[in-house]
This record gives C-alpha cells, sequence and structure tokens, in this order.
C-alpha cells in the first residue's frame, strides 16, 4: 500500500512539475539567443535618428526605417509590402504619434505582439495650422518637446527589455540609459542657443518696431517659430501636385504688405515657388528651414539640421537689426 502511494506522489509531482513549466513559459517571452536580435523598426527618419542614438553601440539590437532616408513625413503615406514584412519580423515599432503614422491601427490590427512606442506621450500639440481640429504632430522641430520624445523612448525601451528574457539585459538597459543622457545634454545645447534667440526677436519687436510675424509653408515651422518667440501669421499648405492658386498668393501679399511681415520659412523643394511668387512684389525675404525630416543616416544629423537652423534664424534676425 506504502508502495503504491509512493508511486502515486511521484506521479503526481511529475505532473505538477510539467504544468508548473508550461505556465512559467506561457507567461514570459521567449529568450532570445546569442544569435538573435532585437529588432527594433521606427516610422520615418526623425524617429529613426533618435533611437539610433539610444542604442548607439548596444549589441544585439537591430534598427530599421519603415521608410527609406529621403522620404520625408508621412502624411498620407501607405504601408508597402516590404513594410508589412519588415514589421513582422519587428519586436519593436518606435512611432513619432499625434496622428502622424495614419496606417497605425492596421499595423496594432496585423501584429498584435510587436510593442508599440509612442513618442509623443506627455506632449501638448499645437493645432494644425493646415487641416482644422487636427493635432501638428511636427514636435521635433521644437528641441525641449524633442527631448520629451527622447525621454519616451528611453522609458519605452526600458520597460521592454524589463519584460523579456535577453542575455546582458541589464548592461543594455543601463547602456540606452546612458546614450539617452548624452542624446539628452547634445539637444539641451541646442534648446539654450535657441532660448537667446527669444531677446534677440523681443528687442526686434519692442524697441526697433520690426515685426516678429512670419509666413510658414509647412505646418511644422510652427514649432520652431513658437520656440523662437514668432508669431505664425499664415501657414501655407504646398504640395508639387497642388501649387498655390492665384488667390492664395494674392492673399498672402496683401497680409504682408499689412503687418509688414520681413520673414517667409520655406523647405528647400518649395523655395523657388515662394521666391518666384510672392518675394518679387513685398520686401520679404525667404529662409531655407531644415525640417530634419531626410539626410544621410548620420546620428547625429538633427542635431546638425537643428544648429543650420539655429545660423538661418540668426541671419535673418541681425539682418533685421
Amino acid at each position: 500500500m506504502k508502495k503504491k502511494l509512493l508511486i502515486l506522489l511521484s506521479i503526481m509531482l511529475v505532473v505538477f512539475a510539467a504544468v508548473f513549466a508550461v505556465i512559467t513559459v506561457n507567461n514570459s517571452k521567449e529568450l532570445k539567443t546569442d544569435e538573435d536580435n532585437i529588432r527594433i523598426v521606427t516610422s520615418f527618419y526623425p524617429v529613426y535618428i533618435l533611437t539610433l542614438n539610444l542604442t548607439d553601440q548596444v549589441s544585439g539590437i537591430k534598427v530599421d526605417s519603415l521608410t527609406d532616408f529621403s522620404a520625408g513625413c508621412l502624411h498620407d503615406y501607405q504601408l508597402t509590402t516590404n513594410d508589412m514584412r519588415l514589421l513582422s519580423d519587428a519586436d519593436v515599432f518606435i512611432i513619432n504619434g499625434g496622428g502622424m503614422e495614419e496606417y497605425l491601427e492596421d499595423v496594432i490590427k496585423n501584429y498584435p505582439d510587436i510593442t508599440v512606442i509612442d513618442l509623443s506621450k506627455n506632449i501638448s500639440m499645437l493645432e494644425s495650422l493646415e487641416h482644422e481640429g487636427e493635432y501638428n504632430p511636427h514636435v521635433w522641430l521644437d528641441p525641449d518637446l524633442y527631448m520629451i520624445q527622447i525621454e519616451n523612448a528611453r522609458q519605452g525601451l526600458e520597460e521592454y527589455f524589463s519584460n523579456i528574457s535577453v542575455k546582458n539585459q541589464s548592461e543594455i538597459t543601463e547602456k540606452i540609459n546612458t546614450n539617452a543622457k548624452a542624446y539628452l545634454d547634445e539637444v539641451k545645447v541646442i534648446s539654450d542657443e535657441m532660448n537667446r534667440l527669444l531677446d534677440i526677436i523681443k528687442d526686434m519687436a519692442e524697441n526697433k518696431n520690426i515685426s516678429n510675424k512670419v509666413i510658414i509653408f509647412h505646418d511644422s515651422f510652427a514649432y520652431l517659430a513658437k520656440k523662437a518667440g514668432l508669431d505664425v501669421a499664415f501657414a501655407l499648405e504646398v504640395h508639387d501636385d497642388n501649387p498655390l492658386s492665384a488667390g492664395t498668393i494674392a492673399e498672402v501679399i496683401d497680409l504682408i504688405k499689412k503687418d509688414g511681415i520681413r520673414y517667409l520659412f520655406a523647405e528647400e523643394q518649395h523655395k523657388d515657388t515662394v521666391s518666384d511668387r510672392i518675394k518679387e512684389e513685398t520686401n520679404a525675404q525667404v529662409y531655407i528651414i531644415d525640417t530634419a525630416v531626410t539626410g544621410d543616416a548620420d546620428k547625429d544629423s538633427y542635431v546638425k539640421s537643428m544648429r543650420k537652423n539655429i545660423e538661418t534664424l540668426k541671419e535673418a534676425f541681425e539682418s533685421g537689426n
């Protein structure tokens, strides 16, 4: 009798151990092997550059961009077959958020296991000047908001790695945190330099009777203008397949003359459109702003773009003085 009882207890222990093992596997993510990479996909260039800085020299992480480095903003972007294939292999998808990625619901629906990190968390966005009732998601052109995006990415990656089993997990998290701090310090320098422009613009508007109003040719410039203490008087949406109408051009010219506007901010691809149709009939000058949405994949490209923008703004305001 005792022998049968011992046999029964042994069988029960084996069954219990097997069930416990199954439960443990089902409640934790798969252990990554040394040959595996954590695959991170980013939605477009600004997010890619941010992620590249946070994962710099972190082994075991591979970062890809959903769009190529010349695609620009994601307005009306449609996922391709190659995009879907890239996402199917991804562990993490990092997005700008704020409505920039209009296809996001499709990604969540088709890839429910992918971890999405939204960089727009805790950011109060401006209302779009081009699309009434919508948010303006181009927050990275304000370095203060870009720093919030960096912190959102750091927190999101730290949380992701805390929920998976991977070799050298603590070292990976520590390196990401170190990289984030170093990148935040770099961007803080940019923010401080732009803050010094505020005094120049304030003096220009209050003491020299020079208007601080600007006209912008892309919604993204609204964040740059606000950071620099400028007042956006008009925002134009310029597309290659939708040129400015004669009525819109006349309205802009009248506004420039009426308010004494000296500054027009445009992208490189639209500078000729602006200069040919508006500059000739007004005293306004066209200044080209880098929206930091394209580049050569250099991890320093955001900082370089913003430094170039600061020099452009200095040129505009100092010439105005």
